[in-house]
C-alpha cells in the first residue's frame, strides 16, 4: 500500500469510527424523549463525523509537530 492509500484509509477509519460513536450517542440521548430518534441519530452521526474530522487533524498537525 502506497502513503496515499494509507492517508485514505486513516481518514475512512476516523470518520466511520465518529460516525457511528456520533449515531450511538444519539439514540442514548432519544431515551429522554426530547426529539425523535431518528433526528437524535442523523445529528449525532452528524456531529460524530465533524468532532472526528477535527480530531484527526489535531492528531495530525500534533504528530507533524514532533517530528
Amino acid at each position: 500500500m502506497n502513503d496515499d492509500s494509507k492517508e485514505f484509509m486513516a481518514w475512512i477509519d476516523a470518520l466511520a469510527k465518529g460516525i457511528i460513536a456520533g449515531c450511538a450517542l444519539g439514540y442514548f440521548f432519544s431515551f429522554t424523549e426530547l426529539i425523535p430518534a431518528t433526528k437524535a441519530v442523523v445529528l449525532g452521526g452528524l456531529a460524530g463525523c465533524l468532532a472526528s474530522i477535527t480530531y484527526k487533524n489535531r492528531r495530525d498537525d500534533r504528530k507533524d509537530k514532533n517530528k
